[in-house]
């Protein structure tokens, strides 16, 4: 390998690092790694390359460098098992796919067309709720529900029935999955631990960081996303 590929490797694999251990890596944090990325293409490709080997995404944006694993990915994304464990109160994967409904459900509101250019500055923890009570009462009333399950590759039955067998917000009950507000409120706590949301809970709002939207804003970019799982969530407040 000639020197000069050898340099831009270890440069590249060195801002890979650091984004690996977790650390910032933008205009204001490890700055002289963020420059490297800004203004050296072979550095940029060279980076994106390994990442991509490696199953992971590099984001940019707002100044600040983000990785996240590839749909699927074996190697740093994770099981249905490893996410049961991760998530607080969460035991089965019907439970588990309910909560996958409501995070599709809370990026939707956040940018109701679709787009990345239409960001809502926030939302409310009783109207993420409602929304996701909207967007189900469609499917319950489908006849054919199971198969609509199978062409989006996505069990709709299995979170109706979830979603139908939770009360409503009960007074003087805080915490676990025993109504739908808890159950929501449980998997905003666990998008707060990722650093995908800043979870208000003294005035019951919901933020998206700067994680969240420029992870959002490059999956919208690729246009085979437009007509994915995730529109299909969308257009259930249209048809509903």
């Amino acid at each position: 390998m000639m020197p000069g590929t050898l340099e831009v490797l270890d440069e590249a694999l060195e801002i890979l690092k650091a984004l690996l251990q977790g650390e910032e890596v933008s205009k204001n944090k490890n700055a002289l790694l963020y420059e490297k990325y800004r203004y050296r293409t072979d550095v940029e490709e060279m980076l994106y390359h390994l990442a991509g080997k490696l199953e992971l995404r590099v984001y940019s944006g707002n100044g600040r460098l983000f990785i996240c694993p590839e749909a699927g990915s074996r190697l740093f994304g994770w099981t249905n098992e490893e996410l049961r464990d991760k998530i607080s109160y969460i035991s089965t994967n019907s439970e588990l796919f309910t909560g996958y409904f409501i995070i599709m459900t809370l990026v939707t509101l956040f940018y109701r067309e679709a787009y990345p250019d239409t960001p809502v500055a926030y939302i409310k923890l009783n109207d993420l709720v409602e929304s996701v009570s909207k967007r189900l009462e469609p499917l319950l009333k489908l006849e054919d529900l199971e198969a609509v399950s199978q062409e989006n590759q996505f069990d709709f039955t299995e979170i109706c029935r979830i979603w139908q067998r939770l009360p409503d917000a009960r007074e003087g009950v805080s915490g676990g999955k025993n109504d739908k507000v808890a159950f929501v409120e449980n998997i905003c706590k666990f998008l707060n631990s990722e650093k995908l949301i800043v979870l208000d809970m003294n005035q019951r709002i919901i933020y998206p960081t700067e994680r969240f939207k420029t992870i959002i804003w490059n999956y919208y970019e690729d246009r085979d996303n437009r007509k994915d799982l995730l529109t299909f969530v969308q257009s259930l407040e249209v048809n509903g």
